[in-house]
């Protein structure tokens, strides 16, 4: 039970690591999107309706905590893979042993 608990941890961890980069370029393109629309609004040039500057300051602050979200996630998968219990030499050897003494 704990190696099927360990895979999928490993799993997890990998599909948010396939992830991140994805994260990444979303939180740069709507971080881009915000800066410009602010800088133009700070010119006066009013491209951007109010409505939308809001959303795009939303946009930014949610790819921003989808990021940190992946990472805490990522640290926490860690963790336990860390603390999860091992099959070292000797549970393989006695479960080894069990399984003959069964036949």
């Amino acid at each position: 039970m704990a190696e099927n608990n360990s895979q999928q941890l490993q799993q997890r961890r990998h599909k948010l690591v396939e992830s991140l980069p994805k994260l990444t370029q979303q939180r740069a393109a709507t971080y881009r999107l915000n800066s410009d629309a602010r800088a133009l609004d700070r010119a006066g040039v009013k491209r951007q309706a109010p409505t939308d500057m809001a959303r795009l300051g939303e946009d930014e602050v949610t790819a921003d905590a989808a990021i940190r979200d992946a990472q805490l996630e990522l640290r926490d998968i860690d963790a336990q893979l860390e603390n999860a219990p091992r099959i070292g030499f000797g549970a393989r050897f006695g479960r080894a042993v069990l399984n003959r003494r069964e036949r």
